[in-house]
């Protein structure tokens, strides 16, 4: 009888650590067709405080921060856009 209820416990909680990660949160499906592009292409659209950039480190470190109605833009090293999303 445990382990139904671990089953059954163990979904749900998981399911509570999941970010929305949603294009709807900040805005981002606008910018969809932006991917490719130069990271200019962004800014002459929204200004460049509103939405945080992610750029490439040479030791791939990555902010953990989420902000659900915060635009975020992934760029390669030439500042290309590869990702637009909501965190």
């Amino acid at each position: 009888m445990r382990i139904r209820a671990w089953l059954i416990l163990v979904p749900g909680l998981l399911s509570a650590c999941v970010t929305s990660g949603g294009l709807s949160d900040c805005g981002a499906e606008a910018y969809q067709s932006l991917v490719g592009q130069p990271l200019s292409a962004l800014e002459a659209q929204r200004p460049a405080e509103d939405f945080k950039v992610d750029r490439p480190t040479p030791d791939g470190t990555v902010t953990l921060e989420e902000f659900p109605d915060r635009l975020r833009v992934t760029v390669d090293g030439q500042d290309r856009i590869l990702n637009v999303f909501c965190g």
